[in-house]
């Protein structure tokens, strides 16, 4: 995995460079871009979630992405999920490698790029895996002065476990600014907020704040973009007033796309 992650950059850093409409500036927000009709990417991922408040502790979760553009204005993809916990010397369990679900996505773009102040694009996931079914309806904002992009993805997410009938939910906000370089590099932070909450946004569980630096590498058939969050506050509290029992200390994200 580690060779072929440093081979894919390479070739991205010496190929041919070209900007597309669907640029990935940032890991942990979507932009309001959506592919070209008729476009095909395929996106590998991989999230790494690092630490908690005692012991050792490592959560692995691969996404593999088949994206398409129905219409220039609407996209959907297909992901295949994965899982892996490794744990140690904390009440935390490990988990072996496996695939837990399958998730399908559309994101509809609602006008052209710059025709209001903000570009406001419309995102719904399904998820199913074992027992467990999850919907993620979100909006995407984006904005950019000249070489500044500026993004904020208001996030939701229900759960529903059949087999226990518990439902679970959750609240996200994330953002970031991003400057393009040039036609192959931008860097720039994105800021996550995540809040658990019991059944229906009923009764708020447990909070975490991360901010943290990204850089992505384009050309015409890759891109590559790479994430690092720290958590800087959380409730309940803990250790360093964190959130270190319901959230980690560290989150790092990659995603690799490539043109088919």
């Amino acid at each position: 995995m580690k060779k072929s992650i440093f081979f894919a950059v390479i070739l991205i850093l010496f190929a041919q460079t070209t900007i597309k409409a669907d640029r990935r500036y940032f890991a942990r927000s979507y932009t309001s871009y959506t592919l070209p009709a008729n476009a095909l990417e395929l996106e590998i991922w991989n999230t790494g979630k690092i630490g908690k408040d005692e012991g050792y502790f490592y959560r692995w979760q691969p996404r593999v992405e088949f994206e398409y553009g129905v219409t220039d204005k609407l996209t959907t993809s297909l992901y295949f999920n994965f899982d892996e916990t490794r744990s140690k010397n904390n009440p935390y369990p490990s988990k072996s490698f496996s695939f837990v679900g399958t998730s399908l996505e559309f994101r509809y773009r609602l006008f052209e790029i710059g025709e209001y102040f903000v570009d406001p694009t419309l995102y719904g996931e399904i998820y199913f895996g074992g027992d467990k079914i999850k919907y993620e309806p979100k909006i995407f904002l984006t904005k950019r002065f000249q070489n500044i992009i500026g993004v904020m993805n208001i996030n939701s997410e229900i759960e529903r476990y059949v087999a226990d009938q518990k439902t679970v939910s959750k609240f996200e906000v994330t953002g970031g600014l991003a400057y393009e370089l040039n036609a192959n590099f931008a860097a720039g932070f994105e800021l996550r907020h995540h809040i658990n909450f019991s059944n229906i946004y009923e009764a708020k569980k447990n909070q975490a704040f991360f901010v943290g630096p990204t850089l992505n590498i384009q050309t015409e058939k890759f891109y590559f973009t790479i994430n690092f969050l720290t958590q800087i506050n959380g409730t309940p509290q803990g250790s360093k007033n964190l959130d270190l029992k319901d959230h980690e200390k560290f989150e790092l994200r990659t995603i690799l796309g490539i043109e088919l």
